[in-house]
């Protein structure tokens, strides 16, 4: 992109996701909301409920309001990823804390395709937290009511909205002109932050091998320790947490098993 480029002749993407967990290893979508815009105005707006495959935990519904009845005839990830793909496709994106988002997109496209287009974004939390250095904190409820907007506080469509306007209203309070009078305010643009590696991993489950059955003794999150047999297929990282993606002989399913809470490989 050329810094001279002015932003008003640029087009941009903000977008938001509501999902069954915090984990892009192992949680899923439930909601995409886009909205494509210029500085002149919006140019159109994305919104689908999206089926996760797995029932929605109580304690994240309270927090969107998403229930499993209401995704239960919605498309899965896989039905719509190309169309919202080309819903954002060659616009710059803007997101709040983009990392989280980004990890999702891109570990659907990877667990598809085995790739991802190459994702980045502004983030607005960046733009707003020197914009707006008064407030309290720069969350998005927080930003959306200092800003007068009128909108349904988690829900993807509307924290989308959102975004925008937090964007829209920096570009216009700083007096920014050009392509690189934002990035010299931002900075680099956030990334995803999963990484993946198919080779052996190291300590202390240095011994799993992809592809090669292992009994290992696992710890689950009520601190109960079971043995089981399991199928690697992907070591994942996501900040400073390790997963193995694996096929589960116990529970006959997919699962995603942090590596921390594997007791001992025998």
């Amino acid at each position: 992109m050329d810094h001279t480029t002015g932003i008003n002749e640029l087009e941009f993407c903000s977008l938001d996701l509501e999902t069954t967990g915090v984990n892009p290893a192992f949680d899923r979508i439930v909601e995409i909301g886009a909205v494509r815009f210029t500085t002149a105005g919006v140019i159109n707006e994305y919104q689908k409920l999206v089926n996760p495959g797995v029932s929605i935990p109580p304690n994240v519904i309270k927090i969107h309001g998403i229930t499993d009845s209401m995704v239960e005839g919605a498309p899965l990830i896989n039905d719509i990823l190309d169309e919202f793909y080309e819903f954002f496709k060659g616009a710059i994106l803007v997101i709040q804390n983009p990392r989280f988002d980004l990890s999702f997109i891109e570990r659907a496209f990877h667990v598809r395709d085995g790739k991802s287009p190459e994702l980045k974004a502004i983030d607005t939390v960046n733009l707003a937290q020197k914009h707006f250095p008064a407030l309290p904190n720069h969350k998005i409820s927080t930003l959306a009511n200092h800003l007068g907007l009128n909108l349904q506080s988690h829900r993807a469509l509307d924290d989308a909205i959102a975004c925008m306007s937090i964007f829209t209203e920096v570009i216009k309070g700083r007096g920014l002109i050009t392509y690189g009078e934002l990035m010299r305010m931002h900075g680099d643009m956030v990334r995803p932050g999963l990484r993946y590696s198919q080779g052996s991993t190291r300590e202390p489950w240095r011994r799993l091998v992809i592809g090669k059955d292992v009994k290992i003794r696992y710890k689950d999150t009520d601190g109960r320790v079971t043995s089981r047999i399991i199928h690697p297929r992907e070591f994942i990282q996501y900040g400073k947490s390790s997963y193995i993606l694996a096929w589960c002989y116990l529970r006959e399913s997919e699962r995603c098993f942090m590596a921390s809470r594997i007791v001992s490989i025998e």
